[in-house]
Order: structure tokens, then sequence, then C-alpha cells
């Protein structure tokens, strides 16, 4: 498989399940437009309107809530032009659409950062989602992403969002709730045993992130990446669906294991491109 084909797919899922979770879920805006400290001198000094009006204004929540739906017609728009992004002729275009998609992405972490009490690990965790249209607004030739300089960019990417989610799940900071409600409902064991499942997987999660930049292993650091980025998307819907309630349920969060489809195809595509470049290495030693 292509390279290329999987940096599509990839930026594809991202922008399509974001679309979904924007349209049919809302997005975290209202973090920063209903932050009373951080708007307020905006609201009231440059546009004279008491900020009481403002955040009680069902106008201005309209407005929030229209902007969000055009947002998410904007990712799905850029979805497909991802997808058939070497097939689109208009080339300025399509930059400047993903360029308008890729900014909303910027401002949905800087919401997402707010929203949790400025925490920044999460942001660090969409790097592996931002790391495919990145590449595709950079690089007009996809025939270039098979490169070493590349590879090191996917594999910081790879790292930005498998520390965090190791940090969270060794509960350095604090172990998610709905971490241990996945591990609980999907492996059947109890808080305790769900407590330690994490904290291993989460040391492994940072332990690896770093073996990742060793050259002679990072082929087999990669094979348990796109393993486990696989099952961490996947396993948002083994504990979200619920057979009595199968469209509603998967209504609820489909969405959220597409758009982290990212966390192994990001390594499938860095695994495939690395060992291109070792294999064109090699035949030119032999030549």
């Amino acid at each position: 498989m292509k390279v290329s084909s999987i940096i599509k797919l990839c930026a594809f899922t991202v922008f399509i399940g974001r679309a979904y979770q924007f349209y049919f879920f809302g997005a975290p805006f209202r973090a920063i437009l209903w932050d009373e400290s951080l708007l307020s001198p905006i609201i009231e000094g440059l546009f004279n309107y008491k900020w009481y009006d403002y955040a009680t204004s069902v106008t201005v929540n309209q407005w929030i809530d229209r902007f969000t739906k055009a947002t998410a017609v904007l990712f799905a728009i850029v979805s497909v032009v991802c997808l058939f992004w070497d097939k689109i002729k208009f080339r300025l275009v399509k930059r400047y659409i993903l360029g308008a998609a890729l900014f909303m992405m910027f401002i949905l972490g800087i919401c997402i950062i707010k929203d949790r009490s400025y925490d920044v690990l999460p942001f660090f965790e969409l790097s592996m989602q931002f790391a495919a249209p990145l590449l595709l607004f950079v690089f007009s030739d996809l025939a270039l992403l098979n490169s070493k300089k590349v590879v090191l960019f996917l594999k910081i990417t790879i790292a930005l969002t498998f520390i965090p989610h190791g940090i969270y799940a060794m509960g350095v900071l604090f172990v998610p709730g709905h971490f241990i409600d996945m591990t609980i409902k999907i492996l059947n064991v109890n808080e305790d045993q769900a407590t330690l499942f994490l904290f291993v997987v989460g040391f492994l999660d940072v332990l690896l992130s770093l073996l990742l930049f060793v050259p002679k292993i990072s082929k087999y650091v990669l094979y348990y990446m796109i393993f486990w980025g696989f099952i961490t998307a996947f396993a948002r819907v083994a504990s979200g669906f619920s057979i009595n309630f199968v469209w509603s349920s998967l209504h609820n969060v489909m969405y959220l294991t597409v758009y982290r489809l990212a966390h192994g195809l990001i390594p499938l595509a860095t695994l495939i491109s690395e060992q291109k470049i070792i294999k064109k290495t090699l035949n030119y030693s032999i030549k």
C-alpha cells in the first residue's frame, strides 16, 4: 500500500469524524466564547455590549451553533478533498480550503486546552490528527512523502500523541474516568485491575515513544503502535455499543473511532515509508 494513499485516507478519517462530531454534538468553542474573564474586555470595551446580555443572548447562542455547523460542513468538504487530493487539479483552491480546516483544528485544540482548565496534554494528543493534513498541505508532490524528514516528522507526532496518553493512563496527573470505564466494560475487570492495566499500557506508551527513535528496533515499536493505535480507536465503539440500541449507540460513539483511526494509520504510514527508505539505501549500497 502506498504511503500517499494512507496519508490521504488518514486525513479523510480525521476530518469526516470531526465533521460528524461538530454537526451532531457540537464543539468546545464556548469554552472561550463564554469566558467572561477573557472576552468581557472585548465585548464590553470594544462592542459596548454588556456581558450578561451577551452571555444570555439567544441570538449569540444561535450564531455559535451556526458557526459550529459551518465548520462541520467545511470539515466534510475537506475530507473529500483530502481523499482525492492528487486527483483535484485546483492546487491553490484545495490548499486554501485545507489551510482553513487546519486552522479550525488548531482552534479546536486551543478550545480543548481551555475546556480542560488549561491542561495542554490534550492538545498534544491531537498531533497525529494534524499530521496527515499537514503533509498534504506542505507536499504538492506526494511521492516526496517517502523521505527521512517525513518519517522523523511522523515519529515526532506519534510520540507527542502516545506520551500524553501514557501519562494519563499511568495516573501521573490523574487517570481520566472514561479510561477506567472503558477498560472495565471491555475487559470485564474491577477498578483496581483496570487501573493496574492502564498503568502498564501507559508505561509502554511512554517507553516505546522513546524507543521509536532507535533505528534498530523502531520497526518493532511501530508494529506495536499500529496495533495499539487501532485497538484504542475501536475501544470507543466496543465500550459504547449497545445491541439494544444499535443505531443510536453507533451514532454516539462511531465518530470517536473514526477520527482516532489516525492513531493506527500514521504509524502504519511511518513503517511503510521507513522500510522503503531502508530498502532503497540497501539497494544503493549493493550497487
